[in-house]
Parts: structure tokens; sequence; C-alpha cells
């Protein structure tokens, strides 16, 4: 809950908020393949409308979401290792940050993680006792819901599967009702195949878009995942030192990994969370080979919490048996973890829509004119309130005199006072002799993200 609504809704964060605004009916049809977060948003929005209200349904599942890796680990590898892990994901910066925002990513691993619980109630149950109906019910239930909320918890029935072929190999009964409840499971998750296999063609319009925002899988971005999931991404980004002290952490996270897989004596059941993280991954990456580009942390962090509970049980082993190592590694996780966190709580990490126009709305005078430089229009239809003439007219791709001149001809006329909401500092810096024979830059506001509010006053 910490600072939740200091700075402003995102752009994804206000497409969420934009479908959810509608009839049930009207939200289940326009996210037919994944309505579920968004059915429980539009009903949250009836209950509030701030930016810390829409945020906080987020939060609620992510602090179930704690609680359920916790009983996890504690199940597949121990009571110290389940408490661990807890720690580690409720202190991970991407995970608090996808805790904080209004979309559907903490909602899935939550999901996500009920059923791989009731799984491992069923894998772990007694040899001469069939798991209970409920049990398996359950993990079928929780599957769907995780499904409805992110396409991709699909890829969890891999292992699934091949845990419970390997599981239950002996015993056909059991086989039987778990092929019946997967059966169900799909059948109702038929409505939103045919949406689903229009998105993921390689010609699709999605397709065509994620090309434009992330790399394809490669030996050079392949497991960069592990470093994400225990810092925040962006704080890599400040100097040569920084971004270097930060991709040590890749190495030092696998070697975790592998002590806790080879702690064998009491943890017959950790290469499940092995299972659970690894295999789901792989036809993610084929995925984003030949088709649209998805791989990126926040597309996997569903699998996030089987990686957490590995690092947990090799923190343990190298506890009880290297302490002198395991306080080193303490002390360096505190500081690299602590300043990701640090930058994620400090530096502002969204975009400045709803400070730009807080600017705005402070300012402006009946008959102001008001250019909205952005390259999306929702942040304005949803937090301005103001009276002023607006022109919608996108400055992202502005780059040269020419180009921006050609921009300025554009600007609405008949206003004294005209108020620029540019996405990029670079054109407000070029503006002023571009506009000298028509306006005066009477005022000018400059943001974390490099916008700028500008007031221009007709000559």
């Amino acid at each position: 809950m910490f600072r939740l609504g200091d700075e402003g809704f995102w752009i994804d964060e206000l497409f969420s908020i934009r479908d959810a605004d509608q009839s049930l009916i009207d939200v289940y049809q326009s996210t037919q393949f994944r309505p579920l977060y968004y059915l429980l948003l539009s009903g949250w929005m009836r209950l509030g409308s701030g930016d810390a209200w829409l945020r906080s349904l987020s939060v609620i599942f992510a602090v179930i979401a704690v609680f359920l890796i916790y009983r996890l680990g504690r199940r597949i590898a121990g009571e110290t290792e389940g408490l661990i892990a807890a720690a580690l994901l409720s202190t991970s910066p991407l995970f608090v940050n996808h805790a904080q925002e209004v979309r559907m990513y903490a909602l899935s691993l939550c999901m996500g993680l009920a059923g791989t619980l009731f799984l491992a109630d069923a894998l772990l149950s007694d040899r001469t006792q069939q798991p209970k109906q409920k049990t398996i019910a359950g993990w079928a239930l929780f599957r769907l819901l995780a499904i409805y909320t992110v396409p991709l918890n699909l890829m969890l029935l891999i292992p699934d599967g091949l845990l419970i072929l390997l599981r239950f190999r002996q015993e056909r009964r059991v086989l039987i009702k778990f092929a019946g409840w997967l059966t169900l499971l799909l059948v109702l998750w038929l409505p939103a195949i045919a949406t689903l296999l229009g998105d993921i063609q390689p010609s699709s319009d999605y397709a065509q878009e994620r090309t434009q925002f992330a790399e394809a899988p490669g030996l050079k971005n392949l497991i960069y995942p592990l470093k994400f999931w225990m810092v925040w991404p962006f704080v890599t980004r400040h100097g040569w030192v920084t971004h270097n002290l930060y991709k040590f952490f890749t190495p030092v996270i696998a070697g975790l990994i592998g002590a806790g897989l080879l702690y064998k004596r009491k943890l017959p059941s950790l290469p499940w969370a092995c299972a659970w993280l690894v295999l789901p991954l792989i036809p993610i990456i084929v995925f984003s080979l030949v088709s649209a580009r998805i791989w990126e942390p926040r597309y996997v962090l569903f699998v996030s919490p089987y990686l957490f509970i590995l690092i947990a049980a090799g923190f343990a082993r190298i506890w009880r048996d290297w302490k002198g190592a395991a306080i080193v590694l303490t002390v360096v996780y505190v500081l690299l973890v602590g300043g990701a966190l640090g930058d994620y709580y400090v530096v502002q990490n969204r975009g400045d829509y709803r400070d730009n126009i807080a600017t705005v709305e402070a300012y402006e005078q009946p008959g102001d004119g008001l250019v909205w430089g952005y390259g999306w229009k929702i942040p304005l239809d949803y937090y301005y309130d103001g009276s002023a003439d607006i022109s919608w007219q996108p400055s992202r791709d502005l780059e040269t005199p020419e180009a921006i001149q050609a921009w300025v001809d554009k600007f609405p006329t008949g206003h004294q006072r005209l108020w620029l909401v540019i996405e990029k500092a670079k054109v407000a810096n070029q503006l002023d002799p571009l506009i000298a024979d028509s306006y005066s830059i009477t005022q000018r506001f400059d943001y974390g993200h490099k916008s700028s509010v500008l007031l221009l006053t007709a000559k």
C-alpha cells in the first residue's frame, strides 16, 4: 500500500479502466479470452474511483499470493523454505510494481499459485489413499480462473500433466478423474479460443505491435528475467557500474537454484517447482520467435513463485552448510534489492499524464485552447475536467525542424492563450524559433518523463 496513489496511471492501466467501465456483458465481450480481472475491476470501480482505490484490487490478490507461496513452499520444500520464498516474493520490486497497478498480473499469479497448491496436495496424497475429489476440482477451477485472467497460464498444464502422469501412472481411476476435470476445464474455456487464435497469428495487429516493443529471445536475453524478477528493471539503466552490478545477480540466482536442486535428501518434491518454472517457458520462447514477442518479465511473472521457491531451497541449504557464505549472500541481496526498491519508490516510473493535466487545470482560464501532444488521447479523456478547446496532435515522431513546423502550423487559432502538452522535451526545446512570429512562451513546466507543459500567449 506504500505510496500506492503517488503516481498517475500509465497507459496500460488506463486501458484496463476503459475496458472495465462498461456493463458486465460488454466487459465480457470486449475481453473475451481474459475477462476475469476486468469483470472484478468493473465491480470494484462501482465502489470508488481514486487511483489508489483502483490499484488496491491488485494489492489484495498480491497479499493473498504471498500467503499462498508460503503454503506451497512449505508443502514441497519445508517451513523455512516457505517463509523465505514468501519474503523473496513480497520484496521483489517487479512483483511490487505489478501489485500496485490496475492490471491483471497479480491476480494471474495468485490464481496460478492456488491451482498449483491444490495439485501439490493431490501429488503428496498418501499412496494408500486417492486424492479427494474436491482437491482435483480445486486444481481445475483455479487453473481455469488463471487462464481466464492471462491465457499464458494454459502453459502450466504442461508440467501439471507430466507430474500427474508420473505420480499416478499406476492408478487408473485417479487419472480418469484428472482427465474428466481437465476436459471440463477445456470445455469451459472454449468460448475464448476463437478470439485468442485470431490474436496470436503472426499477421495479427497484436503480433505486429509487439515487434516494436520487445526483442525476440536469444542468447543475449534468454535468462534476463532471472534478474528482473529480483530487481526493478529500470534501476539497471542508471549507468555502467549499476548495470553490471545487477547483471552479476543472474549467476548468483542460478547458483542458488542449483544448490537447491542438488539438495535432495529431504526435498524429493522440489524438482516439481523446477518443472512449473521451466516447462511453461519453453512454448512461450518458441511463440516469441514465430509470432508475437511476449518474452517479457511481466508476461512470465506467473511462473516466478516457483523460481523463488527454488532460490529459497538453495539459500536454506547454504545456510545449513556454509553460514558464512549465506551471510554474505544475504547482505548482497539486501543491498541490491533494497536499492531496487528504493529506486522504484523514489524515481517516477509511470507517465506524466496526471501531473500534466493537473497543471493545465490549475492555471487555465476561460477561452484557453489545449494541444495534447501524446500519442494516446485516453489519459486526457480520463483525467481532464477542464473547459479548454482540445486539439489532439501527437508529437512523438517529430524529429526534424520541418516536421515540427508542419505540426505547429496545425495549432488551433482564435485563442489568446494556448496550452501545449508535449511528450518529448526535444520538441519543446526546438519550438522557440518556430513559433516566435505567432506566440510567446509565457510559462513552462517540465516533468520526470521528459514531458513538458507550455503556456503560449498569442502575439
